[in-house]
């Protein structure tokens, strides 16, 4: 699917629905079907040329699942108020990667470095990684903010809240 720019999808425009995609720093939650039934992984992703992309240990339930059944849904909504967010389906390709770049940039996306602890264990496995690749195929968006610009944040209201 082609987002165009200027097209409404649900509360969101296109280039509206594509900022929210590099800005997000939030996991994107896929649903997919495995071999016991229905199952929701959050992964870290990045949106580049129209396709979400994320990696998984090429041994992991979720890349065994997708190649399986390359159909799934996915969702990306803040966990805080105001909630807004964009979900959708599409179909999933995995393809293993050569070295780690992929997961590099994830790491860099959600952790700003690959110089810590987490990012030198993930980088250290010896099993190669599966390059997810999410090609969209239908969205929409929405958005509560005019409806939520009283209420003050789940985090504020609730100190230690589990968001």
């Amino acid at each position: 699917m082609n987002i165009e720019s200027s097209k409404k999808y649900g509360s969101w425009s296109g280039t509206e629905i594509e900022t929210f995609f590099e800005q997000a720093h939030i996991p994107l939650r896929v649903s997919l079907m495995t071999s016991k039934g229905m199952l929701i992984v959050p992964v870290w992703f990045e949106y580049r040329a129209g396709r979400l992309l994320s990696c998984s240990p090429e041994s992991s339930l979720l890349v065994r699942s997708l190649r399986e059944n390359p159909d799934i849904a996915f969702d990306l909504s803040t966990n805080d108020l105001p909630y807004r967010g964009v979900r959708g389906r599409g179909t999933s390709r995995c393809t293993t990667a050569t070295d780690n770049a992929a997961l590099e940039r994830l790491l860099e996306r959600y952790l700003t470095s690959t110089d810590n602890a987490l990012a030198e264990q993930l980088l250290g496995r010896s099993e190669a990684e599966a390059i997810i690749e999410i090609e969209i195929q239908w969205l929409t968006s929405w958005d509560f903010r005019s409806r939520m610009d009283r209420i003050d944040k789940i985090s504020t209201r609730v100190p230690g809240a589990v968001l």
